[in-house]
């Protein structure tokens, strides 16, 4: 059963182990203090490969850790996730979210690179046992990330209420998310601590839901823009929810979720707020980028999407995500 914490006070389930703590550097800057001593993990890269799961599995067993926490964004926490996997003992897992987005800390789920390839792993025991949401965590999170992250969790909330794979409790915990996004949007922008709070909380929410039901389509077209112009995912995937969503023709009831009556109402306003927040499309777009893109969407992860996409309406999609004209790609 995962324990939710809103403080530190967690940390005393520390005082007689031996944790591996795998961070990274923005670590230092929370003055964050354990009953115990630690043994320090930060050498993988935002998007971890599996060479350094392998390598963290080492320093675990070579210090003999008996506990596994993770302070930071996704990386961090699939970080942790997957050395827990790949050590084959089940240590538990202690997970300090740093970003309000990704709800890494409430998924089954982690994702690494292999050989180049983004590599997906699901397993019960991936789910951290405890999970601490600390608000002045995010005290130093600079802006756009904020921001990113928020419309990660906001989009996550959206798709798994319209997953093939929705239940009434997914549901339930996408609702939550929504409103709780939308109307702590501005006092967690201006890093106000109880909108802080109140994003963290409404980022585990969501990623409660997709721990359900996964993502669809928005996610699965968004991974290739975030490799092939640096956008970081939360900015990928908001730019393409509104055009899936605008296409599926659909889904009305979530409309009303987010303050409005119509679907195309709900996308007009998600349109608009991704203006206001200035999360645009990229700029530096090259002629063979649509097909690049195209070929490059998982067909499995575009099966939990409720309609279905093919490749000639993929590619459509994306001329509208980065706002490319007819003929203008020749």
């Amino acid at each position: 059963m995962q324990q939710t914490f809103y403080d530190f006070s967690a940390f005393e389930l520390l005082k007689d182990k031996k944790p591996l703590l795998v961070c990274d550097d923005a670590f230092d800057s929370f003055g964050i203090e354990f009953p115990c001593e630690v043994t320090r993990f930060s050498a993988f890269t935002s998007n971890p490969d599996y060479e350094d799961i392998k390598s963290g599995v080492k320093v675990l067993r070579k210090n003999k850790c008996d506990f596994i926490v993770a302070i930071g964004g996704g990386s961090s926490i699939d970080t942790a996730k997957s050395i827990k996997y790949y050590n084959h003992i089940n240590l538990p897992l202690m997970a300090v979210p740093t970003t309000s987005g990704t709800g890494s800390e409430a998924t089954h789920f982690a994702v690494i690179y292999r050989n180049g390839k983004k590599q997906s792993i699901a397993d019960k025991r991936l789910l951290p046992e405890y999970v601490i949401l600390q608000a002045d965590t995010l005290k130093t999170l600079p802006l756009y990330q904020k921001k990113c992250t928020m419309l990660d969790a906001l989009c996550q909330a959206i798709e798994s209420w319209w997953s093939k794979k929705a239940t009434q409790e997914s549901i339930l915990y996408s609702q939550k998310a929504i409103y709780l996004i939308l109307s702590n949007m501005e006092s967690y922008l201006h890093n106000d601590n109880d909108g802080n709070t109140k994003m963290l909380v409404a980022a585990n929410l969501a990623g409660k839901a997709i721990n359900i039901t996964t993502t669809t389509a928005p996610h699965a077209m968004s991974y290739k823009l975030t490799s092939l112009y640096g956008l970081p995912h939360g900015h990928a995937v908001a730019i393409c929810l509104p055009k899936v969503w605008r296409y599926m023709e659909n889904f009305d009831y979530i409309a009303k979720a987010l303050g409005t009556e119509h679907y195309e109402d709900a996308v007009s306003l998600f349109e608009e707020m991704l203006l206001e927040l200035e999360i645009l499309p990229p700029q530096n777009i090259n002629e063979d980028d649509l097909d690049i893109l195209t070929n490059s969407v998982n067909r499995q992860r575009l099966s939990n999407n409720p309609v279905r996409l093919n490749k000639s309406t993929i590619k459509k999609l994306y001329k509208e995500i980065l706002e490319i004209a007819d003929g203008e790609e020749n």
